[in-house]
């Protein structure tokens, strides 16, 4: 089975909200299931509780993804904070480099339009033309450029080298928390599986506990799908 492969077939809220029922129906139904399965004692609800607890421990996907929107407004930004940078700093370029194509490419004016489309590349982009226009300080300001159209772009730079590597190593830690999160609802769910199968017999003629602990599963075979089978 691969790694973030679910032995149940619905979504992982959907998931913990029903080991969260199963696991308080347990409390008032454990001596029908200990009565019918000597295994199945009060020790089993609270390895349950536990189990449901630790999955709780991780951030929900849906908080993750509120986060990761955080990280891409932040970005978005600072591409556009670059994008001002570099035009208002261009503008002096041609004028003090009027006719100078080759110095006008040093600060990367022949590479914008590639760059801009990736913010990898709109990184390097920046600290390059920042370094540009320390190097070539003297002639921009006689062009009448200010201080701080110059200063500006090293600073925009490093807000966008920080806000995307904040953004790539964020995504990487949601593939982190998902993969754990799979893994313990997994746990959970191999654990209420027992309980499905007994609850079937105990409860036939109780449809409505039998209900409480009806589970969707999915194929637990090494490299099962995540396509769901017969209901527990």
């Amino acid at each position: 089975m691969g790694i973030n492969n679910r032995m149940y077939s619905t979504s992982d809220a959907e998931m913990l909200e029903t080991a969260d029922v199963i696991a308080a129906s347990l409390n008032d139904d454990i001596a029908d299931f200990t009565a019918f399965d000597s295994t199945l004692t009060a020790d089993y609800v609270t390895t349950v509780q536990g189990a449901v607890g630790r999955v709780k421990e991780i951030k929900p996907d849906d908080v993750v993804i509120d986060e990761m929107s955080e990280w891409t407004q932040k970005v978005d930004a600072a591409m556009k904070k670059s994008s001002d940078a570099y035009s208002n700093l261009a503008y002096f370029v041609r004028k003090a480099f009027n006719g100078n194509v080759a110095v006008q490419n040093q600060f990367g004016l022949n590479d914008y339009k590639k760059a801009r489309d990736s913010q990898a590349r709109m990184v390097l982009f920046m600290e390059t033309l920042g370094d540009q226009a320390t190097a070539h300080h003297d002639e921009l300001v006689a062009a009448g450029c200010g201080e701080d159209v110059i200063t500006t772009v090293s600073e925009v730079a490093t807000e966008l080298r920080d806000s995307n590597i904040g953004q790539e190593k964020f995504k990487k830690e949601r593939g982190v928390l998902t993969q754990e999160r799979v893994k313990r609802l997994n746990e959970v769910y191999q654990l209420l599986v027992p309980l499905s199968e007994a609850a079937q017999i105990i409860y036939r003629d109780d449809p409505a506990r039998l209900a409480k602990y009806t589970l969707t599963s999915t194929s637990s075979a090494p490299g099962g799908t995540d396509e769901p089978s017969d209901d527990l």
